[in-house]
């Protein structure tokens, strides 16, 4: 896997665009051999100069599943080390489902807080994917801040690179569009929070729903729910609390 990703990430005689693309697809293609050195490769890559060599290492980390915890913590060390480049960290965040990687909490909490909107929206979709108990006292709280509007959007970003072949490079295509959704996000965030707050509102509504399996038309519904299923949610967080620090420790391991 090595041997083949060595000469084709030298993407010899290509230039611009189809070069970046042959490189993109050779870390793709090494990304499918499970194994600690290919996690450490991706991990270097994660560190490159060049945005779509970085970001495509960040997401494709998300392919090692035999190694969640130990792949999960080089995820994290890039989303801090970029932690003001927005692609990087959607990438990022979905590389953490594809990993089911727990030990994420305090991240992901201040993720859901951040200043891009995109962010955010993968921030808050990212738990509720992963159905991530933790964060449902904090998202109950962002709840209640949230005045909603029916009929608002809110557009986000989701930026996914997927090269099929080396010379279509459909990443870069991917990337011009997700730089001029967040350049509209800047836009319509200059009109103030209160605008911000209600079209993030059925984001958090529909991630309310994937944690709780229920749907709530007020606060006092959702609070009663909290209150009456107080013992299964700390349950469910302790398990959650548990997997984090499996993995953390099979990490350590791996070393």
């Amino acid at each position: 896997a090595f041997a083949t990703y060595k000469t084709e990430f030298k993407a010899k005689g290509l230039k611009g665009e189809e070069k970046i693309g042959a490189k993109v697809y050779a870390i793709k293609t090494l990304a499918y051999t499970q194994h600690k050195k290919v996690v450490d490769q991706l991990a270097k890559l994660t560190k490159n100069r060049d945005q779509d060599i970085r970001t495509a290492a960040v997401q494709y980390l998300g392919m090692q599943r035999a190694l969640p915890g130990y792949a999960g913590t080089k995820v994290m060390a890039a989303m801090t080390k970029h932690k003001n480049d927005s692609i990087v960290l959607i990438s990022g965040l979905q590389a953490i489902q594809d990993l089911e990687y727990r030990a994420c909490e305090d991240a992901l909490r201040e993720l859901m807080r951040h200043d891009d909107y995109a962010v955010q929206k993968s921030a808050m979709f990212a738990i509720g994917e992963m159905k991530d108990m933790r964060l449902l006292p904090d998202v109950f709280q962002l709840l209640k801040k949230i005045k909603l509007a029916k009929g608002d959007k809110w557009d986000g970003v989701s930026v996914t690179y997927d090269t099929g072949t080396a010379g279509d490079h459909d990443q870069k295509m991917a990337e011009k569009i997700g730089k001029e959704q967040m350049k509209k996000n800047e836009r319509k965030g200059r009109g103030g929070g209160g605008r911000s707050q209600r079209d993030l509102g059925p984001v958090v509504e529909e991630v309310m729903k994937k944690l709780t399996g229920e749907e709530f038309s007020k606060e006092k519904e959702a609070r009663d729910w909290l209150k009456a299923n107080d013992e299964n949610i700390k349950a469910e967080q302790a398990k959650l609390n548990d997997k984090a620090k499996a993995q953390l420790d099979a990490a350590k391991k791996t070393r």
